[in-house]
This record gives C-alpha cells, structure tokens and sequence, in this order.
C-alpha cells in the first residue's frame, strides 16, 4: 500500500525534494538568519507534534498499534530536545503557511484511525529525513553551522514502515487523500522559508 501511494505522489514528493529553499542553501543564496527561522517553526511545529502523537497513541487498540505510535512519539520528543539548545530564549512566532502541517496532524489525532494516522506518518517522514538531512550538510559545509543533530535525528526503521502496512491493512481509510493532504501541507512549510 505505502509503494503504491508514494508512487501516486511521486510528483508532488518531487517538489519538496527538489525544493528551492534547500538549493538556495545548498548554494549559499539565503542569509544564515534567514535559513533558521527554520528551526523557530520546528520548535512550535514539533511542541505540538508530540501531543498530537500523544493522543494517537492514547487511542492506540492493539499492541501493534501501541509500539508504532510510541516509536513515533518519542523519535519527536527526541528531536524537541535537540531543539531546544538551538531556540535558547529566542521569541517564537508561529508563521500559519508554516505550521499548517502540525494542525493537520492535530486534526488526524483526533479525527482519523490509527490506519490513516500511520499511513501520514510513514509516508511523509522519509520525505521529511531527506530534505532535513540535506539542510544540516549545507549549514555545515556553507554556514559554518554546527548544531544540526535536530536535522539529522530522523531516520528511516524498515520496522515502522512494517507496522504502519499493517495497521492500515485493519482499517478503511482514505489512504491517498490523507497521504495527499499531509505532504501538501509539507510543501506549504518548505514554501514558507522563502516567501
């Protein structure tokens, strides 16, 4: 199911990898202070992730479902604290083309099954990874920018992958369009960095 829903959003998964914000860092055209205001949304972003995540594993009904939603939990509880050295006293203000994406996965809390809410989740992290992973190298290679271990704290388990197929396979949902609407709200966060 999962390589049949990342083929349908091959081109829109494409946009995001091949992002301009990222280029531009990669070839040092945006200011250093302009490529944080990255990690200042990710601090509200990811506050609220963990609580969403929170409640999806509190309507958790199988075991299966207890471990997928705890590995999801405490790799973004992780990363908050890999945050926080980074935002120190910095004032936050969330921008709302920015965290679109963490009231979407608020709404999937409380509104989704757990197939569905896996289904978000497994589909977008890989995405997620690759585009942080590129960021850290270029704040490290171009801005002499070292604290990037948030950017590299999320990884790919096969085992999540595994388990979110089989949640889902338990469930109905409306697979493709929550896939469609999770890397859409995706691609607004990336767009919000340069507009």
């Amino acid at each position: 199911m999962l390589n049949e829903i990342r083929n349908q959003l091959r081109q829109l998964n494409e946009k995001i990898l091949s992002h301009p914000f990222i280029k531009q860092l990669e070839e040092k055209r945006i200011s250093l202070e302009k490529a944080l205001e990255l990690f200042r949304q990710e601090w509200y972003i990811v506050n609220h992730d963990v609580r969403s995540i929170a409640i999806m594993f509190s309507r958790a009904q199988y075991e299966e479902e207890l471990e997928f939603f705890y590995k999801a939990l405490q790799g973004d509880y992780n990363a908050l604290w890999l945050l926080k050295p980074i935002i120190k006293d910095q004032e936050i203000k969330p921008n709302p083309v920015s965290t679109a994406y963490t009231h979407y996965l608020a709404w999937l809390a409380l509104y989704a099954n757990s197939g569905e809410q896996a289904i978000a989740l497994t589909v977008n992290l890989p995405v997620w990874a690759e585009n942080t992973r590129r960021v850290a190298d270029a704040l490290e290679k171009n801005y002499n920018f070292t604290q990037t271990q948030f950017l590299r704290a999320f990884s790919i388990d096969p085992k999540f992958e595994e388990l979110a197929e089989r949640i889902a396979s338990r469930y109905r949902g409306r697979y493709y369009e929550i896939a469609y609407t999770i890397q859409s709200y995706e691609l607004m966060f990336w767009d919000s960095l340069i507009s």
